[in-house]
Protein backbone atom coordinates (compact mmCIF):
# COMPACT_ATOMS: atom_id res chain seq x y z
CA UNK A 1 0.00 0.00 0.00
CA UNK A 2 1.26 3.47 -0.89
CA UNK A 3 2.58 5.52 2.02
CA UNK A 4 1.06 9.01 2.00
CA UNK A 5 2.87 11.97 3.53
CA UNK A 6 0.48 14.87 2.89
CA UNK A 7 -3.26 14.16 3.12
CA UNK A 8 -5.88 16.79 2.33
CA UNK A 9 -9.47 16.18 3.50
CA UNK A 10 -12.01 18.41 1.76
CA UNK A 11 -15.21 18.79 3.79
CA UNK A 12 -16.94 22.20 3.81
CA UNK A 13 -19.90 20.94 5.83
CA UNK A 14 -22.22 21.90 8.67
CA UNK A 15 -21.02 21.09 12.18
CA UNK A 16 -23.16 17.94 12.44
CA UNK A 17 -21.78 16.33 9.29
CA UNK A 18 -18.29 17.46 10.24
CA UNK A 19 -18.52 15.64 13.59
CA UNK A 20 -20.04 12.54 11.98
CA UNK A 21 -17.03 12.37 9.65
CA UNK A 22 -14.25 12.89 12.22
CA UNK A 23 -13.53 9.12 12.37
CA UNK A 24 -12.19 9.57 8.83
CA UNK A 25 -9.42 11.76 10.25
CA UNK A 26 -8.62 9.41 13.15
CA UNK A 27 -8.59 6.38 10.85
CA UNK A 28 -6.29 8.06 8.34
CA UNK A 29 -3.95 9.08 11.16
CA UNK A 30 -3.94 5.53 12.53
CA UNK A 31 -2.86 4.18 9.14
CA UNK A 32 -0.47 7.04 8.27
CA UNK A 33 0.79 8.40 11.62
CA UNK A 34 3.67 10.35 10.04
CA UNK A 35 1.48 12.08 7.46
CA UNK A 36 0.47 15.74 7.62
CA UNK A 37 -3.34 15.74 7.74
CA UNK A 38 -4.99 18.98 6.63
CA UNK A 39 -8.71 19.77 6.66
CA UNK A 40 -10.19 22.15 4.08
CA UNK A 41 -13.42 23.41 5.60
CA UNK A 42 -15.31 26.41 6.97
CA UNK A 43 -13.29 28.78 9.13
CA UNK A 44 -15.87 28.42 11.92
CA UNK A 45 -14.81 24.78 12.34
CA UNK A 46 -11.11 25.54 12.60
CA UNK A 47 -10.93 25.80 16.43
CA UNK A 48 -12.83 22.60 17.21
CA UNK A 49 -10.85 20.57 14.65
CA UNK A 50 -7.40 22.06 15.16
CA UNK A 51 -7.51 22.49 18.94
CA UNK A 52 -9.57 19.49 20.01
CA UNK A 53 -9.10 16.77 17.36
CA UNK A 54 -5.56 15.33 17.71
CA UNK A 55 -5.73 13.67 14.28
CA UNK A 56 -5.92 17.03 12.47
CA UNK A 57 -2.63 18.88 11.95
CA UNK A 58 -3.84 21.91 10.00
CA UNK A 59 -7.05 23.56 8.82
CA UNK A 60 -7.32 25.81 5.78
CA UNK A 61 -10.33 28.00 5.14
CA UNK A 62 -12.92 27.12 2.54
CA UNK A 63 -14.24 30.25 0.84
CA UNK A 64 -17.77 29.69 -0.45
CA UNK A 65 -17.45 32.37 -3.13
CA UNK A 66 -13.95 31.41 -4.29
CA UNK A 67 -13.51 30.91 -8.02
CA UNK A 68 -12.37 27.67 -9.60
CA UNK A 69 -8.98 29.26 -10.23
CA UNK A 70 -8.64 30.29 -6.56
CA UNK A 71 -9.55 26.79 -5.38
CA UNK A 72 -7.00 25.29 -7.75
CA UNK A 73 -4.34 27.62 -6.35
CA UNK A 74 -5.21 26.54 -2.79
CA UNK A 75 -5.03 22.90 -3.81
CA UNK A 76 -1.66 23.38 -5.50
CA UNK A 77 -0.29 25.26 -2.49
CA UNK A 78 -1.03 22.34 -0.15
CA UNK A 79 0.51 19.81 -2.60
CA UNK A 80 -1.26 16.73 -1.23
CA UNK A 81 -0.39 13.21 -2.31
CA UNK A 82 -3.85 12.01 -1.20
CA UNK A 83 -7.05 14.02 -1.63
CA UNK A 84 -10.12 12.80 0.30
CA UNK A 85 -13.24 14.53 -0.97
CA UNK A 86 -16.07 14.11 1.56
CA UNK A 87 -18.39 16.45 -0.34
CA UNK A 88 -18.16 15.01 -3.86
CA UNK A 89 -19.43 18.30 -5.24
CA UNK A 90 -19.09 19.60 -8.78
CA UNK A 91 -16.68 22.26 -7.51
CA UNK A 92 -14.27 19.79 -5.91
CA UNK A 93 -14.43 17.50 -8.93
CA UNK A 94 -13.58 20.42 -11.21
CA UNK A 95 -10.45 21.62 -9.44
CA UNK A 96 -9.01 18.09 -9.13
CA UNK A 97 -9.93 17.00 -12.65
CA UNK A 98 -6.40 17.12 -14.06
CA UNK A 99 -4.52 16.03 -10.95
CA UNK A 100 -2.43 12.88 -11.00
CA UNK A 101 -2.52 12.21 -7.28
CA UNK A 102 -4.73 9.67 -5.52
CA UNK A 103 -8.29 11.03 -5.17
CA UNK A 104 -11.00 9.36 -3.08
CA UNK A 105 -14.57 10.67 -3.35
CA UNK A 106 -17.45 10.16 -0.96
CA UNK A 107 -20.53 8.50 -2.45
CA UNK A 108 -23.65 9.09 -0.38
CA UNK A 109 -25.92 6.08 -0.05
CA UNK A 110 -29.05 6.47 -2.19
CA UNK A 111 -32.25 7.09 -0.17
CA UNK A 112 -33.97 3.93 -1.43
CA UNK A 113 -31.13 1.53 -0.57
CA UNK A 114 -31.65 -0.86 2.34
CA UNK A 115 -30.33 -1.53 4.88
CA UNK A 116 -29.71 2.11 5.71
CA UNK A 117 -26.05 2.83 6.36
CA UNK A 118 -25.13 5.32 9.05
CA UNK A 119 -23.50 8.50 7.75
CA UNK A 120 -20.32 7.80 9.73
CA UNK A 121 -19.95 4.37 8.13
CA UNK A 122 -20.74 5.91 4.75
CA UNK A 123 -17.98 8.51 5.20
CA UNK A 124 -15.54 5.78 6.23
CA UNK A 125 -16.32 3.84 3.04
CA UNK A 126 -14.51 6.64 1.20
CA UNK A 127 -11.11 5.72 2.64
CA UNK A 128 -11.45 1.92 2.56
CA UNK A 129 -9.11 1.61 -0.46
CA UNK A 130 -6.20 3.10 1.52
CA UNK A 131 -6.84 1.93 5.10
CA UNK A 132 -6.25 -1.51 6.61
CA UNK A 133 -6.72 -0.58 10.27
CA UNK A 134 -9.64 1.03 12.08
CA UNK A 135 -9.88 2.37 15.64
CA UNK A 136 -11.35 -0.04 18.17
CA UNK A 137 -13.90 2.67 18.99
CA UNK A 138 -14.84 5.27 16.38
CA UNK A 139 -15.76 7.85 19.03
CA UNK A 140 -14.74 9.96 20.88
CA UNK A 141 -12.72 11.96 18.37
CA UNK A 142 -12.90 15.40 20.03
CA UNK A 143 -11.13 15.94 23.37
CA UNK A 144 -12.04 19.14 25.23
CA UNK A 145 -11.06 17.77 28.66
CA UNK A 146 -8.53 20.47 29.58
CA UNK A 147 -10.84 23.23 28.34
CA UNK A 148 -13.74 21.75 30.29
CA UNK A 149 -11.83 21.95 33.58
CA UNK A 150 -11.40 25.69 33.12
CA UNK A 151 -14.43 26.95 31.19
CA UNK A 152 -17.22 24.85 32.68
CA UNK A 153 -16.47 25.54 36.34
CA UNK A 154 -15.92 29.24 35.67
CA UNK A 155 -19.18 29.71 33.73
CA UNK A 156 -21.24 27.77 36.27
CA UNK A 157 -19.80 29.88 39.09
CA UNK A 158 -20.46 33.10 37.17
CA UNK A 159 -24.15 32.15 36.88
CA UNK A 160 -24.41 31.30 40.57
CA UNK A 161 -25.16 27.59 40.26
CA UNK A 162 -23.79 24.90 42.55
CA UNK A 163 -21.75 21.84 41.52
CA UNK A 164 -24.64 19.60 40.44
CA UNK A 165 -24.14 17.03 37.65
CA UNK A 166 -25.47 18.43 34.37
CA UNK A 167 -27.99 17.21 31.81
CA UNK A 168 -27.64 18.85 28.40
CA UNK A 169 -30.90 20.00 26.80
CA UNK A 170 -30.92 21.03 23.11
CA UNK A 171 -34.50 22.19 22.41
CA UNK A 172 -33.84 23.92 19.07
CA UNK A 173 -32.90 22.58 15.66
CA UNK A 174 -32.10 25.81 13.80
CA UNK A 175 -34.32 27.70 11.38
CA UNK A 176 -33.85 25.63 8.24
CA UNK A 177 -35.93 22.56 9.18
CA UNK A 178 -38.06 23.42 12.23
CA UNK A 179 -40.23 20.32 11.79
CA UNK A 180 -37.35 18.30 13.29
CA UNK A 181 -37.99 19.94 16.68
CA UNK A 182 -39.91 18.49 19.59
CA UNK A 183 -42.86 20.49 20.93
CA UNK A 184 -42.30 23.48 23.24
CA UNK A 185 -44.58 22.20 26.02
CA UNK A 186 -42.76 18.86 25.92
CA UNK A 187 -39.45 20.56 26.68
CA UNK A 188 -41.05 22.66 29.42
CA UNK A 189 -42.54 19.65 31.20
CA UNK A 190 -39.30 17.70 30.81
CA UNK A 191 -37.31 20.53 32.38
CA UNK A 192 -39.85 20.80 35.21
CA UNK A 193 -39.45 17.09 35.86
CA UNK A 194 -35.64 17.26 35.97
CA UNK A 195 -35.69 20.32 38.22
CA UNK A 196 -38.08 18.47 40.53
CA UNK A 197 -35.41 15.84 41.18
CA UNK A 198 -33.13 18.55 42.65
CA UNK A 199 -30.19 16.32 41.76
CA UNK A 200 -29.17 17.57 38.30
CA UNK A 201 -28.74 20.94 36.60
CA UNK A 202 -30.42 21.27 33.18
CA UNK A 203 -28.16 23.17 30.76
CA UNK A 204 -29.83 24.74 27.71
CA UNK A 205 -27.52 24.56 24.70
CA UNK A 206 -27.94 25.99 21.21
CA UNK A 207 -26.85 28.71 18.83
CA UNK A 208 -28.05 32.26 18.35
CA UNK A 209 -31.20 31.00 16.59
CA UNK A 210 -32.25 29.22 19.78
CA UNK A 211 -31.78 32.10 22.23
CA UNK A 212 -35.41 33.21 22.20
CA UNK A 213 -36.67 29.65 22.60
CA UNK A 214 -34.32 28.86 25.49
CA UNK A 215 -34.92 32.20 27.21
CA UNK A 216 -38.68 31.59 27.07
CA UNK A 217 -38.37 28.12 28.56
CA UNK A 218 -36.05 29.30 31.31
CA UNK A 219 -38.26 32.28 32.18
CA UNK A 220 -41.25 29.98 32.68
CA UNK A 221 -39.12 27.93 35.06
CA UNK A 222 -37.99 30.94 37.11
CA UNK A 223 -34.52 30.87 35.52
CA UNK A 224 -33.56 27.69 37.36
CA UNK A 225 -31.83 26.25 34.27
CA UNK A 226 -28.39 27.30 33.07
CA UNK A 227 -29.16 28.94 29.72
CA UNK A 228 -26.04 29.05 27.53
CA UNK A 229 -27.77 29.32 24.15
CA UNK A 230 -25.89 31.68 21.84
CA UNK A 231 -23.23 32.30 24.48
CA UNK A 232 -20.64 29.62 23.73
CA UNK A 233 -18.07 29.07 21.01
CA UNK A 234 -17.97 25.64 19.37
CA UNK A 235 -15.03 24.59 21.54
CA UNK A 236 -16.82 25.77 24.69
CA UNK A 237 -19.96 23.94 23.56
CA UNK A 238 -17.88 20.77 23.21
CA UNK A 239 -16.49 21.31 26.71
CA UNK A 240 -19.95 21.65 28.27
CA UNK A 241 -21.32 18.66 26.37
CA UNK A 242 -18.34 16.64 27.60
CA UNK A 243 -19.23 17.45 31.21
CA UNK A 244 -22.92 16.53 30.82
CA UNK A 245 -24.07 13.15 32.07
CA UNK A 246 -26.55 12.88 29.19
CA UNK A 247 -27.64 15.12 26.31
CA UNK A 248 -31.24 15.18 25.02
CA UNK A 249 -31.54 16.52 21.49
CA UNK A 250 -33.26 16.35 18.14
CA UNK A 251 -31.41 15.95 14.84
CA UNK A 252 -29.04 18.91 15.09
CA UNK A 253 -25.35 19.74 15.45
CA UNK A 254 -24.90 19.62 19.26
CA UNK A 255 -26.13 16.00 19.33
CA UNK A 256 -23.22 15.00 17.09
CA UNK A 257 -20.73 17.14 19.03
CA UNK A 258 -21.88 15.26 22.15
CA UNK A 259 -21.16 11.92 20.48
CA UNK A 260 -17.78 13.21 19.28
CA UNK A 261 -16.77 14.06 22.87
CA UNK A 262 -18.07 10.75 24.22
CA UNK A 263 -21.33 11.79 25.92
CA UNK A 264 -24.45 9.64 25.71
CA UNK A 265 -27.32 11.15 23.69
CA UNK A 266 -31.06 10.58 23.90
CA UNK A 267 -32.12 11.39 20.34
CA UNK A 268 -35.57 12.60 19.31
CA UNK A 269 -36.18 11.75 15.65
CA UNK A 270 -39.08 11.97 13.21
CA UNK A 271 -38.49 13.59 9.79
CA UNK A 272 -35.05 11.96 9.48
CA UNK A 273 -33.85 8.39 9.87
CA UNK A 274 -31.76 7.87 13.02
CA UNK A 275 -30.27 4.83 11.30
CA UNK A 276 -28.68 7.33 8.91
CA UNK A 277 -28.13 10.55 10.86
CA UNK A 278 -28.81 9.62 14.46
CA UNK A 279 -26.29 10.05 17.28
CA UNK A 280 -23.77 7.32 16.49
CA UNK A 281 -23.85 4.41 18.93
CA UNK A 282 -27.01 5.68 20.64
CA UNK A 283 -29.76 3.85 18.77
CA UNK A 284 -30.86 2.13 21.98
CA UNK A 285 -31.60 5.55 23.52
CA UNK A 286 -33.15 7.18 20.45
CA UNK A 287 -36.90 7.73 20.20
CA UNK A 288 -37.75 7.11 16.57
CA UNK A 289 -40.96 8.28 14.88
CA UNK A 290 -39.52 8.26 11.35
CA UNK A 291 -41.87 5.46 10.26
CA UNK A 292 -44.86 7.73 10.91
CA UNK A 293 -43.45 10.79 9.10
CA UNK A 294 -45.18 11.88 5.88
CA UNK A 295 -42.84 14.83 5.18
CA UNK A 296 -39.40 13.26 5.07
CA UNK A 297 -36.78 15.25 3.12
CA UNK A 298 -39.03 18.32 3.22
CA UNK A 299 -38.36 21.61 5.03
CA UNK A 300 -41.72 21.76 6.80
CA UNK A 301 -44.57 19.51 7.90
CA UNK A 302 -47.67 19.49 5.69
CA UNK A 303 -49.85 18.83 8.75
CA UNK A 304 -48.54 21.39 11.25
CA UNK A 305 -47.33 24.03 8.78
CA UNK A 306 -44.10 26.01 8.26
CA UNK A 307 -42.10 26.89 11.36
CA UNK A 308 -43.70 24.23 13.56
CA UNK A 309 -42.55 20.86 14.92
CA UNK A 310 -43.61 17.99 12.70
CA UNK A 311 -46.73 15.99 13.46
CA UNK A 312 -44.54 12.91 13.89
CA UNK A 313 -42.46 14.71 16.54
CA UNK A 314 -45.66 15.41 18.49
CA UNK A 315 -45.97 11.65 18.98
CA UNK A 316 -42.83 11.45 21.11
CA UNK A 317 -44.07 11.14 24.68
CA UNK A 318 -42.60 12.77 27.77
CA UNK A 319 -42.72 9.55 29.79
CA UNK A 320 -40.61 7.80 27.13
CA UNK A 321 -37.84 10.38 27.41
CA UNK A 322 -37.92 10.30 31.21
CA UNK A 323 -37.69 6.50 31.19
CA UNK A 324 -34.63 6.59 28.92
CA UNK A 325 -33.07 9.36 30.99
CA UNK A 326 -33.56 7.55 34.31
CA UNK A 327 -32.22 4.29 32.89
CA UNK A 328 -29.09 5.97 31.52
CA UNK A 329 -28.37 7.87 34.74
CA UNK A 330 -28.86 4.69 36.78
CA UNK A 331 -26.55 2.76 34.45
CA UNK A 332 -23.86 5.39 34.88
CA UNK A 333 -24.24 5.22 38.67
CA UNK A 334 -23.73 1.45 38.58
CA UNK A 335 -20.58 1.87 36.49
CA UNK A 336 -19.10 4.11 39.16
Amino acid sequence: MQAFANILVYHPAAIGDCMLATPVATTLKLNYPAAQLTYWTHSSLRPILLELCPAVDEVIEYARDASLFENMKTFERVKPDLFVDLSNSFKSTAFTWLTRIKVLRYEKQAPNVRPIKHATANFLDTIKPVCNEYPEHLFPTIFPDALALDVVHRVIAEHGFGPLPMIGIVPGVGKLRPHRAWIYDGWRYLLQHILGWQSHLPVLIGGADEQSLCAGLNAELENRCLDLSGRLSLTETAAFLKKCKVVISGDTGPAHIAVAVGTKVIGLYGPTYPERSGPYGCMSTTLNQSASCQCRDQKSCKYTGPGSPGECMNRIQLHEIIAYLKAELEAQELMH
